[in-house]
């Protein structure tokens, strides 16, 4: 059992593993009505090399300028070992999500040498699935224009995909995605 650590922002109290304590921790506030949010599932080739997927979860906290930006989360990283892969969680407002996004697509690209790569999970590349989802006080299609707006401004080809998931769509019996 890992030892945790107690902390309290905007009087709720988080406990996480201690030796998580490094990490770059970015806390968005719940008290800012109308923030229309979105969330990411970056998954990249990467699991088994914590310092790179760390490095590319703060990627996509960081401004241009390098400084942390206020309205971008990164809330789970979950690595598989054995499939040498990891998600990394991005929530972010609408309008910040794509930059975030990029930034960490940028250095999934830079530190993932897919050469040397070897996981059970067939990859598509450093970065080989972005699913955008709505969270609060927008829809699917913004998300859609965020996936399109992404992947328009992606470095060269290397986006190859980004979906936009359609859970109301999914519900009528249809297609779980549109691929943008």
């Amino acid at each position: 059992m890992l030892p945790f650590r107690k902390e309290t922002i905007e009087d709720r109290t988080l406990e996480y593993p201690e030796e998580r304590k490094d990490m770059t921790k970015i806390t968005m506030s719940s008290s800012r009505l109308g923030l229309r949010l979105a969330v990411c599932l970056l998954n990249i080739s990467e699991a088994r090399r914590k310092y790179i997927v760390e490095n590319v979860a703060k990627a996509a906290l960081l401004e241009t300028n390098g400084q942390k930006h206020p309205e971008v989360s990164v809330l789970n990283i979950f690595s598989d070992q054995e499939y040498n892969r990891s998600v990394i969680t991005i929530a972010a407002s609408v309008a910040e999500l794509g930059n975030s996004i990029l930034a960490a697509c940028l250095e999934a690209f830079q530190s993932i040498d897919m050469e040397v790569q070897e996981g059970i999970h067939p990859c598509l590349g450093a970065v080989d699935l972005i699913p955008i989802y709505p969270l609060s006080g927008i829809g699917v299609e913004e998300c859609g224009a965020v996936a399109r707006k992404t992947s328009e401004n992606g470095p060269g080809t290397c986006l190859i995909s980004i979906q936009t998931m359609l859970p109301e769509y999914v519900a009528l019996g249809g297609s779980k995605s549109l691929l943008f």
